[in-house]
């Protein structure tokens, strides 16, 4: 097993283990400061900030709250916390991190529908993803993306378990030919979800991204 690879497999371990000591939040099974500071701020590029909130748009109309939510540096964030607000033009992706097996992800699909539908003048495309902390199964996750409800849903991980990407921007060939992509195995969902990620944040930043060759180490 690769370092990077190991590296993903303890923090796999680490988020199932936060998960477990906090059983008693049926709202969020691992709290985003936890998920922001262990997982994605050592990741992502220092011009991306994380944080929870809502998103609003400058019609002023808003949605949320989203338990992550990752956001150019340079655009402001109003307020702190849980009431933090994200100006829509500078936000790169949403995640609910839930235990999927207590909460509904057509939720989640009306929420990021109603978020796509804000007005943005960005020059990249708004990610919406799951991340749940249950094991749900590959077939449960596809029929919930091809259903109405899930349409919006860029992305669901389950942790320790799988992770399905949605491939409508083209990344991985002709979304025809290929309308998702799935990686499975352990820690390397994590992994996958992962450089997702920073691929999207170098986009954002119109940084060529230079780490595909890490991603399956």
């Amino acid at each position: 097993m690769g370092t990077i690879t190991e590296s993903f497999s303890n923090l796999t371990e680490l988020l199932h283990t936060q998960k477990s000591k906090s059983q008693g939040s049926a709202a969020t099974s691992v709290g985003s400061e936890f998920l922001i500071s262990r997982w994605l701020k050592p990741a992502l590029p220092a011009a991306v900030r994380c944080g929870q909130g809502v998103i609003v748009d400058v019609k002023d109309r808003q949605v949320g709250p989203f338990d992550i939510i990752g956001c150019l540096e340079a655009y402001p964030v109003f307020g702190e916390g849980a009431a933090s607000t994200f100006l829509s033009d500078g936000v790169i992706f949403c995640l609910q991190a839930r235990d999927w097996a207590m909460n509904d992800l057509t939720q989640f699909g009306e929420a990021a529908a109603q978020l796509k539908k804000l007005d943005g003048k960005r020059s990249f495309p708004l990610i919406c993803a799951a991340v749940a902390f249950d094991a749900l199964s590959l077939e449960h996750v596809a029929e919930f993306l091809k259903s109405p409800g899930g349409q919006a849903v860029d992305a669901v991980l389950s942790l320790g378990n799988n992770l399905t990407i949605r491939n409508t921007q083209a990344w991985y060939g002709d979304p025809k030919r290929v309308p998702f992509v799935t990686e499975r195995g352990g820690a390397e969902a994590l992994k996958a979800f992962t450089f997702f990620l920073i691929q999207l944040a170098q986009n954002a930043l119109g940084i060529p991204f230079g780490l595909a060759n890490y991603q399956h180490l």
